[in-house]
């Protein structure tokens, strides 16, 4: 009996403990990134550098580990409304990255928006990078510096090395990555 009290208690203190770091996570990057839309939340050990060129749309949630960073400042990243970064998430915004709306980024998923080509010592080669809206990024899923774009609703499959720019609606999935279906939910465009 007195086993089960210190497991409630336990669990009660983690729960807070929780809710108090999300609360004070968010009051930071509130205060530091360049805009932060109402009801987007932060948990604590995400980091942005620089992040006063780094802005979030409303209701979006952004869970531990999450590192977006920059080889020049003046690299930027701006995400929509409601999307979700999960845990462990790299993105890189040297190049400069847009997330459309309701996009969802995996557990551990990586984004590259510059390369250094055949000398890792050289200047970064900036590439643009745009995610359109209603993407779904799987689990330690890899788009690099080549792809410039993901069209709407596209679907990459977890673990999937994304090398080229993917149409609206497609399914990718492999390395490299290649188109092995549509997203139902997506109408043909004429």
């Amino acid at each position: 009996m007195p086993f089960r009290w210190l497991y409630l208690i336990k669990r009660v203190a983690g729960a807070l403990s929780r809710r108090l770091g999300l609360q004070i996570a968010t009051l930071f990057h509130r205060a530091t990134l360049g805009a932060v839309g109402a009801g987007t939340r932060f948990q604590l050990g995400v980091n942005f550098h620089p992040s006063a060129q780094v802005s979030f749309g409303r209701e979006c949630y952004v869970w531990r580990g999450v590192d977006a960073s920059s080889e020049s400042p003046t690299g930027s990243l701006r995400v929509g409304d409601r999307v979700q970064i999960n845990r462990d998430v790299h993105l890189d915004m040297t190049g400069g990255l847009v997330i459309g709306d309701d996009v969802m980024l995996s557990e551990s998923a990586v984004l590259y928006t510059h390369e250094h080509g055949l000398d890792p010592r050289s200047a970064p080669q900036l590439r643009p990078k745009m995610i359109g809206s209603g993407v779904w990024v799987g689990m330690r899923a890899i788009i690099l510096a080549g792809c410039r774009e993901i069209g709407v609703e596209a679907v990459i499959g977890a673990g999937a090395v994304v090398t080229k720019d993917v149409p609206a609606g497609a399914i990718v999935a492999g390395n490299p990555a290649r188109i092995i279906g549509r997203n139902p939910a997506v109408k043909e465009v004429a």
